[in-house]
């Protein structure tokens, strides 16, 4: 018995810019910033929200659009986790708005999870091993969508430009089949731990602050070396401790935060381009929904089968990461 990502599907918001919006705003204050927005973030273009749209109206799309994928009905799903660093609500969970919009049944979990840009992997790899304890539930729906647009400072230029909004649903099943979670390892290093903080200095002092600046995130900069060695060991090791080699593996899903991460462990691990996906360019960085997005890309593409092996990696802040090792 496994437990199968059965359909995966991603909706995005309807309005693009380009880097030229971004590079304008910033040279306005004296900064230059198209060598950070386009060789360390690796930037192009990103898709934003339009007049009207949201990150949760986002989210209830993508949610429709993979059951109709599916060939299922809301009722036909056991429980919903949503992934988001800022949902829309917090009372009630937003997943059981979106548990009325997609028509579910009464004997649902929903649960809102927050593990920041790591969320959708740490409830991937969660829902896979409650699917298989649990007596009743058959299927799991996923969704996941940031909006930190709604909560960056626009003149820090770490932030501003690097974001765009798209939401991934993917839903897992229990199967009589040999797929599904291999294997998955967490590592937390909280020596950045005040790097990047959102509310600046906690909700006790927010909700009393008139200080405009604790409404943003605040975000300084820190070395990303640790990230990249640690995962770049825990993926090594878990490929070895499986007994499978780098080449079986069809493709890594990693985090799209910067193209810069990514050139790292090209190189640390000898992975080409093509079993790499870089989608940043194209749909800005997404948060949480960020690794699956790659998957997504990688099986319309279809550089990724039934019976591959992926590897998943990604980390939030904090900072706490995580590799997955799974059989699609």
């Amino acid at each position: 018995m496994g437990v199968k990502l059965s359909y995966i599907d991603v909706c995005h918001g309807s309005k693009v810019i380009s880097n030229d919006f971004y590079l304008e705003y910033f040279r306005k204050q004296d900064k230059d910033i198209k060598h950070l927005l386009a060789d360390v973030m690796g930037r192009d273009k990103r898709y934003m929200l339009d007049d009207g749209e949201s990150a949760l109206q986002l989210t209830i799309k993508a949610g429709k659009s993979v059951l109709k994928k599916a060939n299922l009905e809301g009722k036909d799903i056991d429980a919903i986790i949503y992934s988001s660093i800022l949902p829309e609500y917090i009372s009630p969970a937003t997943s059981i708005l979106i548990h009325k919009e997609l028509n579910m049944s009464a004997n649902v979990m929903c649960l809102d999870v927050n593990a920041n840009c790591a969320g959708m992997a740490v409830a991937l790899e969660n829902m896979s091993n409650y699917l298989m304890s649990s007596k009743r539930a058959k299927r799991v729906l996923i969704i996941g969508c940031d909006d930190d647009n709604a909560i960056i400072n626009h003149d820090n230029e770490l932030c501003y430009g690097n974001y765009g909004y798209a939401a991934c649903a993917m839903i897992l099943e229990k199967v009589d089949e040999d797929c599904g979670l291999i294997d998955n390892e967490y590592y937390v290093n909280t020596d950045i731990v005040d790097k990047v903080l959102y509310p600046s200095r906690g909700f006790s002092s927010f909700l009393k602050s008139k200080n405009l600046d604790e409404l943003y995130l605040k975000w300084l900069p820190f070395s990303s070396e640790k990230f990249i060695s640690n995962a770049v060991r825990i993926m090594e090791k878990m490929i070895k401790r499986n007994g499978i080699t780098k080449d079986d593996i069809s493709m890594f899903c990693f985090s799209q935060l910067a193209v810069k991460n990514i050139y790292k462990i090209r190189e640390a691990m000898d992975i080409s381009e093509e079993k790499s996906l870089y989608i940043g360019d194209k749909y800005g960085y997404t948060g949480t929904s960020s690794p699956f997005i790659a998957l997504y890309e990688a099986i319309e593409k279809g550089k990724v089968k039934r019976g591959d092996y992926i590897m998943i990696w990604t980390f939030a802040a904090g900072s706490q990461g995580i590799v997955i090792l799974f059989k699609y």
